[in-house]
């Protein structure tokens, strides 16, 4: 089968199964008391329910890792088309090893709780950088006329737009200004949490993640035109 198809294919299914895993778990959370999960206040490791004697549980973890797997194989048959097809092995899997760390990178922060809050930011900036660096690294090698990824320019000024708005976004996400206050917007001695209806970290872990999954459609244009 077409390494092409095989990409888009996996970015599917890795989109079907994260649905699955949040849909599930957004479930869970509405079970455990009368708070309502928010994306733009609660932690990607506060949806994730997941208990040590609970096998439900395991059935969402085994689903997320799956999903996970299916977007970093996405990004490794990209990268493979890349590489046999216009013999530009090192560009190409210097972006997969880029996007890879950054999937990796929020599965940890599923897991990571505040409570460790100088591991849990560890992640969080490891996870914004990485995503960062696959952005410029697609901006950098989709872009540039040197290299044969793109060989239209009017696909080369959509990649380009493309790209950009997703760094803004991401860029917007960290400079928000409410940045040196977060620590304040959580109690991080106690499960009970005390913060306003916007916080700023969630906000940038999740934001990340919608980054990340975002970027795949202008590698998807650059694999297909």
């Amino acid at each position: 089968m077409d390494l092409r198809i095989l990409c888009v294919i996996l970015m599917v299914v890795g989109l079907i199964l994260y649905a699955i895993v949040f849909a599930g778990q957004y479930v869970s959370f509405m079970q455990t008391g009368d708070k309502k999960y928010n994306f733009l206040r609660y932690f990607p490791y506060e949806l994730n329910q997941f208990k040590l004697r609970n096998k439900r549980t395991y059935v969402f973890l085994a689903i997320e890792l799956v999903a996970a797997l299916c977007f970093i194989a996405s990004s490794l048959f990209a990268a493979m088309y890349f590489a046999f097809k216009l013999n530009v092995p090192i560009s190409a899997y210097s972006m997969f090893v880029a996007s890879a760390l950054t999937m990796i990178t929020f599965i940890v922060l599923r897991f990571v709780k505040l409570t460790a809050f100088k591991q849990h930011l560890l992640f969080v900036t490891l996870n914004v950088v990485f995503n960062l660096l696959t952005l410029m690294l697609y901006y950098l090698f989709f872009s540039n006329s040197q290299f044969p990824y793109v060989t239209t320019t009017s696909v080369r000024i959509v990649v380009i737009i493309l790209i950009l708005i997703l760094v803004v976004f991401e860029f917007v996400l960290m400079l928000n200004k409410t940045y040196k206050n977060w620590a304040k917007m959580v109690k991080m001695e106690a499960e009970l949490t005390s913060r306003p209806k916007y916080c700023y970290l969630p906000m940038l872990e999740w934001g990340s993640f919608l980054v990340y999954v975002l970027s795949f459609i202008p590698l998807i244009v650059v694999l297909f035109f």
